[in-house]
């Protein structure tokens, strides 16, 4: 009887850990574009890693010290129509805010949103 319990335990532990290794179908490398509030094109680079990554912007900011820092990103969901991550510059600096960045899939590999009330592209490498 032990045995029984033990192999079915096994197979919930496995399951779980297969649960965990689960790949984002977004990971990898993407590259980003958007507008700042006086019209300059930037870009940056958002990395992507299964439920994290980073996002790295090049863009400064001489009166907003939250602005430019690379920061670590949250997944929220991954779909091949829809992308959301949570950019937690809080974690970078105290008193950042962070950021909900709501993408929607134009092509297999492109997406598009809003960052400040501009236009926000990201790009697969």
């Amino acid at each position: 009887m032990k045995k029984k319990i033990w192999f079915g335990f096994g197979w919930v532990l496995l399951a779980s850990f297969g649960a965990l290794a689960q790949s984002n179908p977004h990971n990898g490398t993407w590259q980003a574009s958007f507008k700042t509030e006086r019209g300059a094109d930037r870009d940056g680079t958002v990395v992507v890693e299964n439920e994290g990554g980073t996002w790295d912007m090049n863009t400064q900011n001489r009166n907003d010290p939250c602005v430019g820092r690379k920061a670590p990103i949250e997944i929220k969901k991954a779909t091949a129509e829809e992308f959301v991550f949570v950019v937690s510059r809080s974690k970078v600096l105290t008193g950042c805010p962070d950021t909900t960045m709501n993408l929607k899939a134009v092509d297999a590999s492109t997406f598009t949103g809003t960052l400040n009330g501009r236009e926000f592209t990201m790009k697969k490498k």
